[in-house]
């Protein structure tokens, strides 16, 4: 008989990404949406069975875990699999709930709120030794004079992407956090801007025990200015592996885990940037370079069965649409092209000839919204842009200042 899989937020990369890992085994895999089904990246996958389409805002956690809650009760999981943030954080709030009705990897909820919270978060790191940007947490407007080094990053405490700015100067600075005071429900935090690349910590927990782990760097991110992978590979740096594994010990971890770093070009040294308490965006590359995690995940929570990774293999990983895609737009060249076209014997792409329906989709999606980007610097840049300030190059570790 199949194992039953329920897995949240169909439309999201990832969630395919578990599908495929998963649906050539001894699976049955059902998905949720909040959108309808046409809509969900997942619905089109050929190891896909079934699409739950809910009906809660999923920003409203205790609603969201009501609404899961039904769906276990009326069709028999075995395993839930809780994919992004809000699912992650209504499945760990209501844990004891969940677990009555199906098996589950999630942390305690204490825990939770430090690692999903970035104040938190950097109290905590700072606590433990962990190289930190400089930070400051921003309770009201009068402590934005205390800042007089540029440039600097701000960023709701609660908040993903749409909240993060850069400022150059004091006038955006301003502007910004105007903005994010009255949309955020938590506190506002500035930081240093780190000059580097970024890379990741990646960890499976059982009680506060690693399972297993992967590293990688990131190669293009969209926006290009900083954000999510769009070409990534696997990396190994010892410093950065014990800088991830002691924070996340000292959590006590359970379930899956990410911890984003910067590494200082200035300092030579990994900075955190925050940590994402949930399965990874670039989950993808994981598994391509042999560290298979909902597998890991499964194996852990319903058969108490412990796999852990010596080694995995070097892997360049590109999603060519939508995210490279949504690179190559933003900055198009002849290089650019070229590079987007390009690969090796090393490199896989999302488009899986044995699943090619949702890369289809996915291309058309990005055809769809290419304009929107090409001829908006609002969409290209959405953070804003660090560098150019009255014809002043500061994007080269110089600070600037009013």
């Amino acid at each position: 008989m199949k194992v039953k899989v329920l897995v949240t937020d169909g439309p999201n990369k990832n969630t395919l990404a578990i599908l495929r890992a998963l649906g050539k085994s001894n699976y049955k895999i059902d998905v949720t949406s909040n959108y309808s089904k046409v809509f969900t990246l997942s619905f089109y996958s050929r190891y896909c069975n079934k699409v739950h389409t809910l009906k809660s805002k999923s920003q409203n956690i205790d609603d969201y875990a009501e609404e899961l809650i039904g769906i276990l009760k009326n069709d028999n999981y075995d395993m839930l699999i809780p994919v992004g943030l809000t699912s992650y954080l209504a499945v760990t709030k209501h844990k004891d709930k969940f677990k009555k009705l199906t098996h589950l990897l999630v942390p305690e909820w204490n825990v939770m709120q430090i690692a999903s919270n970035k104040d938190k978060t950097m109290a905590f790191a700072n606590e433990h030794e962990i190289p930190i940007p400089e930070t400051c947490v921003l309770y009201e407007e009068s402590d934005l004079e205390s800042i007089n080094k540029f440039p600097v990053v701000i960023k709701s405490s609660d908040g993903a992407g749409s909240f993060v700015y850069y400022c150059n100067n004091k006038i955006e600075l301003y502007k910004h956090y105007t903005y994010l005071k009255s949309i955020s429900k938590t506190n506002i935090i500035s930081q240093e801007y780190v000059t580097g690349f970024g890379c990741g910590f990646y960890g499976v927990y059982k009680n506060g025990k690693l399972i297993t782990h992967f590293l990688h760097r990131r190669i293009k991110e969209f926006p290009i200015t900083g954000g999510a992978s769009a070409v990534a590979e696997s990396y190994y740096d010892e410093k950065l592996y014990n800088y991830g594994k002691k924070l996340c010990d000292a959590l006590k971890w359970n379930g899956p885990i990410m911890v984003e770093f910067k590494y200082d070009i200035k300092n030579d040294d990994y900075k955190l940037i925050e940590i994402n308490p949930k399965l990874w965006g670039s989950l993808d590359l994981t598994i391509e370079a042999g560290v298979n995690i909902p597998e890991v995940i499964i194996d852990l929570a319903l058969h108490n069965i412990e796999k852990s990774n010596a080694e995995y293999k070097y892997i360049k990983y590109k999603w060519l649409f939508p995210d490279e895609f949504k690179v190559l737009i933003s900055d198009i060249s002849l290089n650019s092209l070229k590079d987007f076209f390009s690969t090796d014997n090393n490199t896989k792409t999302n488009y899986y000839w044995n699943d090619p329906l949702p890369f289809i989709i996915q291309i058309m999606r990005s055809l769809l919204y290419a304009p929107l980007i090409f001829f908006s610097n609002k969409r290209k840049f959405p953070h804003g842009k660090v560098g150019v300030i009255n014809n002043i190059n500061i994007d080269k570790g110089e600070n600037f200042e009013r």
